[in-house]
């Protein structure tokens, strides 16, 4: 029989063994930050960090309908800014200004400045990746325009600018390829590796969509803060890409130039184009869908000579037609072909202009080094000192494959009477 106390000695034990946790922080005591965003301060040489938090207050208010609460007119956040000399001390002097500790884990963006990435963004990469609350899977944005205005501005549909941001980036990505989506993590694995550049979607600040100077919110904001989202304009426009040689901006690319990245490195989830109808001239045009891509990048080494092959395959569909025709829509009849080679061809020029602008900004955004480093490791040693010199003449061939596989839900088009 067991002795009395057992049981008592047993339940101490486990007691002790129970995990918890020895510096916790009530939630009412946080403040969730939405949004993220670094600057520089050129003039002063300091660091400027603004973060975009959850206004409880606020979105209480909004319940009621009255557009009421701390955020003012109806705003569900608060902007709060500050500056240090490193991003750090930027980010722990944002401690003096709110009431509540800022609690970084659920912000979905990072937003970085145009000022910010000519300088180098090496040592904001640094803090992020060190500083233990930030996550790896935030969306990274250049910012073209205000971004202070940006962190304070609404947008349609949403309670809070941050989630907006959020939301039209997977939205953007979903439903087209004018954008590069990329997440920390895949920005730190870019530039941990050799012979490839860095790549970054670009979003550029409309000023009819921001809040009207001097803090008060302008009559279409005020509309949406206290009837919905009528009246209120889009603070930003997403598309095209921004272009580093390391950890600095070097130039912006076009929609066109996202569309080709895209399509090279087979990250695009929907392309869609319009293109002239190959059998009827006078402004008649075809709409594509494009929903299926696959990429595959050759090294070719001939003695001396060097070069690089760009195989894509693309499957897409007939979204709409605006010539006339009599003809077989089949996947083999040929007004198909005909299509088939004018979409094919549009895919490679898309592909060709980024090529082209990375040649002259010398930034190797598609990894062609990479590919010889990984492909031809003994060559790259010989060739990596050299290959800035290399790479603006480096013999490089693009191959499209396209299959037109659907012509929607029809299959004629409504005849004249």
């Amino acid at each position: 029989m067991l002795p009395r106390w057992l049981p008592a000695i047993l339940l101490i034990c486990l007691l002790l063994a129970t995990p918890g946790c020895w510096d916790r922080s009530d939630p009412e005591l946080l403040a969730i930050v939405l949004a993220v965003a670094f600057d520089l301060d050129e003039k002063n040489e300091l660091y400027q960090v603004i973060a975009q938090v959850a206004d409880p207050v606020a979105m209480g208010g909004a319940q009621s309908g009255d557009g009421g609460g701390g955020g003012g007119g109806g705003a569900a956040f608060w902007t709060v800014a500050a500056s240090g000399r490193t991003p750090f001390e930027a980010l722990q002097n944002l401690a003096g200004v709110s009431s509540r500790q800022l609690f970084w884990a659920h912000s979905r963006v990072l937003l970085l400045s145009e000022r910010l990435a000519r300088r180098g963004i090496g040592e904001v990469l640094d803090l992020i990746e060190r500083e233990r609350q930030f996550r790896p899977i935030m969306s990274v944005v250049v910012v073209e325009g205000d971004l202070k205005g940006l962190m304070k501005a609404e947008f349609p549909l949403e309670e809070t600018g941050g989630r907006g941001i959020d939301r039209m980036l997977i939205t953007t990505r979903s439903d087209t390829s004018i954008y590069v989506l990329k997440q920390v993590s895949e920005i730190y694995n870019t530039l941990s590796q050799p012979g490839i550049e860095l790549l970054v979607g670009k979003m550029a600040v409309l000023r009819e969509g921001l809040p009207a100077q001097g803090g008060e919110d302008s009559s279409a904001q005020d509309q949406g803060g206290k009837g919905g989202s009528a009246g209120k304009i889009s603070p930003v426009q997403i598309g095209g890409a921004a272009i580093f040689k390391g950890d600095r901006l070097v130039g912006w690319g076009d929609t066109n130039h996202a569309r080709g990245w895209n399509y090279a490195t087979a990250m695009g989830k929907r392309f869609s184009f319009v293109i002239d109808c190959p059998m009827h001239s006078g402004g008649n045009l075809l709409s594509i869908q494009n929903y299926a891509v696959k990429s595959r990048m050759r090294p070719l080494v001939s003695g001396s000579d060097l070069g690089a092959t760009i195989t894509v395959q693309v499957e897409g569909r007939l979204e709409e037609i605006s010539c006339p025709y009599e003809h077989d829509l089949g996947v083999h009849g040929d007004f198909i072909k005909r299509v088939e080679h004018a979409c094919a061809q549009s895919v490679r020029s898309r592909i060709l202009e980024l090529l082209k602008l990375s040649r002259e900004l010398n930034a190797d955004v598609l990894g062609f080094g990479n590919l010889f480093y990984r492909k031809q490791p003994r060559l790259w040693k010989e060739i990596e000192a050299s290959w800035d010199e290399i790479y603006p003449t480096l013999d490089v061939t693009v191959e499209v494959e396209y299959n037109l596989t659907r012509a929607g839900m029809v299959a004629d088009q409504i005849k004249e009477r």
